[in-house]
């Protein structure tokens, strides 16, 4: 089996040129100041790290790439989208974005929260105009369904709301895992479990994904939460120690950098675990993201 690398410098061309397809609309009008700002924010260099794992996910079951990534990509819509509004300055108010301006400071916070609207909602149009060549129409409703539920309240906008309220409450795990689970891990794990879901995965295999779904995600967090206090502006691509400076409750905040840091590799055993129990499935696609996602410096 090649190295992760190779899994990634193979697929971000494809789920780049994908996305670029997806938003290229050609207003004439002054509609064209919108679509810029929805491109320079998609296309700025990423990890593309959701599509990544959807495809991982995808390929235990077949290798046909091309029936998930209207999946991938409407994730990834949906990311850029939460990163444009995340950065406002009536969110966290920053500056910097996967090493450029952030869309509100390069386009104005009209456009950038425009940017986001459209985002949010085209990411379904994707899922239904293009999932649909590859599944039926009871399984695109069902991801429309769960994507809903992670993108909105019960997740990534219901985790937003705990953490820009976690300076108003008594520290204590409980709250700050739970905001970890909807910030961040609702939609990574969706990344997981959907295609797990389309391709008709047994019901063992989709409660395992899922069990791993929710420890990638809070993995996923908590190296976040490691790197604001670690990284540099440069390695990170964003300000860093932002979430000290705005009171956010945090791993780091609450036990330490030194805990978190186990803490951190005590979850990517346990989600390593979880992949060793699909033993009719071969896992190490999976097994090199939980190393990258463990091991990453931005």
């Amino acid at each position: 089996m090649s190295s992760i690398s190779n899994f990634f410098n193979y697929h971000i061309p494809i789920i780049d040129d994908t996305l670029s397809q997806y938003i290229t609309f050609n207003f004439t009008d002054n509609r064209r100041i919108l679509e810029d700002a929805i491109r320079y924010s998609v296309t700025a260099k990423a990890k593309r790290i959701r599509p990544l794992i959807a495809i991982a996910t995808h390929q235990l079951f077949t290798d046909n790439a091309e029936r998930i990534m209207p999946l991938g990509c409407a994730i990834e819509m949906v990311h850029a989208y939460s990163l444009i509004h995340d950065d406002l300055p009536a969110m966290d108010d920053d500056d910097v974005r996967r090493g450029q301006p952030t869309c509100h400071v390069k386009f104005g916070e009209d456009m950038a929260i425009l940017a986001g609207d459209v985002l949010n909602t085209y990411a379904f149009e994707i899922v239904g105009k293009h999932l649909g060549s590859h599944y039926n129409a009871e399984q695109v409703v069902h991801v429309i369904i769960e994507l809903a539920k992670a993108f909105g309240i019960q997740g990534m906008a219901g985790g937003q709301v705990l953490d820009l309220k976690s300076g108003t409450i008594t520290p204590n795990e409980t709250y700050l895992k739970t905001t970890h689970a909807l910030k961040t891990g609702a939609i990574l794990k969706a990344c997981v479990t959907l295609p797990a879901y389309l391709e008709k995965a047994s019901r063992i295999e989709q409660e395992t994904l899922a069990d791993f779904g929710d420890k990638m995600g809070l993995l996923f967090q908590i190296v976040d939460d490691i790197l604001d206090v670690k990284g540099s502006s440069e390695e990170l691509g964003k300000t860093p120690n932002k979430d000290a400076d705005q009171n956010k409750l945090t791993y780091v905040t609450l036990w330490g950098l030194e805990k978190a840091e186990v803490m951190a590799t005590e979850l990517a055993n346990s989600a390593l675990s979880d992949l060793a129990k699909l033993t009719n499935r071969n896992t190490t696609r999976l097994e090199q993201i939980i190393n990258f996602i463990h091991n990453r410096e931005n």
